[in-house]
C-alpha cells in the first residue's frame, strides 16, 4: 500500500490539479496576482526534491458562463496554462435558478479519470495529486492497488490539508505554499500559438512585489 512502498525507480512525474481546490485559498488570501501562476512551473518545483522530470501537467476546471468578467479571465488563464504546456480538462457549472448560486461539476471525476488513464498508459512513474477533496480517497486507493510500482504524492493547496483518507495510499504528502506560487508567476504577456495572451488587469502584480528570481540573494551562512 502507498506509504509503505519503495519510491518508484523511474523519474517521470505528472501533476494533476483540482483547479477550484487551488483557486479558493488564493482567492481567500486576497492577493489576486497569485492566480496568474504557471501550473507547469509549479509541477517542476514539486519535482525538484526527488530529481524528477515533469512530463505532464493537468488542470481540471470549469469556466463560468453567467459572469462575463469571470468567464473572460478564466479563458485567459486557461489559454496561458496551455501555452505553458498544461492540459486543461473542462467541466461545467450549474446555476440554481432560485439562489443563483453556481456549482462546479465534473472536475473531481475528470481529475480521477485523467490520473488513472495516464497511469494505465504508463505516462509517469510519480503522480502529484493536488487536491484537498476527501472524495479523491477512492482514486488514491484504486491507484495504489492497480499500480503498486508507481508513486502517488498527495499535495494540499495552501492553508488546506491532504485528506486523512488519501494519505495511506501516498508515498509522501505535503502542503504547498504561497511562496511556491510566487515562483510561478507568469509575465503580463504570455506567448501562445496564436499570439500573446494578455494577463487580465485584475491579476496585475502589486507595485511592491518583486519576483523571487529578481530578489537579492541571501548570503550563505559561514
Amino acid at each position: 500500500m502507498g506509504k509503505d512502498q519503495d519510491p518508484p525507480e523511474g523519474k517521470r512525474a505528472a501533476l494533476y490539479v483540482d483547479g477550484f481546490n487551488l483557486y479558493h485559498p488564493i482567492h481567500e488570501k486576497g492577493e489576486a496576482f497569485l492566480k496568474w501562476a504557471s501550473l507547469w512551473k509549479l509541477g517542476e518545483i514539486f519535482c525538484r526534491k526527488n530529481g524528477l522530470t515533469l512530463v505532464k501537467a493537468v488542470c481540471c476546471t470549469a469556466v463560468p458562463q453567467d459572469d462575463a468578467g469571470k468567464r473572460d479571465r478564466h479563458n485567459s488563464f486557461n489559454s496561458a496554462q496551455i501555452a505553458c504546456g498544461v492540459t486543461i480538462l473542462k467541466g461545467h457549472h450549474v446555476v440554481d435558478p432560485e439562489s443563483k448560486k453556481r456549482s462546479e461539476k465534473q472536475s473531481d471525476i475528470n481529475l480521477a479519470l485523467s490520473l488513472m488513464m495516464d497511469a494505465e498508459d504508463d505516462i509517469f512513474d510519480w503522480a502529484f495529486l493536488l487536491s484537498a477533496d476527501s472524495d479523491q480517497a477512492a482514486t488514491a486507493k484504486f491507484f495504489a492497488d492497480r499500480h503498486p510500482k508507481k508513486g502517488l504524492v498527495g499535495v494540499a493547496p495552501p492553508t488546506k490539508n491532504v485528506p486523512d483518507k488519501v494519505i495511506p495510499y501516498c508515498i509522501s504528502h505535503f502542503v504547498m505554499s504561497f511562496d511556491q506560487l510566487e515562483e510561478c508567476i507568469m509575465p503580463a504577456m504570455v506567448p501562445g500559438l496564436k499570439g500573446y495572451i494578455r494577463r487580465p488587469a485584475e491579476y496585475a502584480r502589486p507595485e511592491w512585489w518583486v519576483h523571487p528570481d529578481d530578489r537579492p540573494k541571501k548570503k550563505p551562512k559561514e
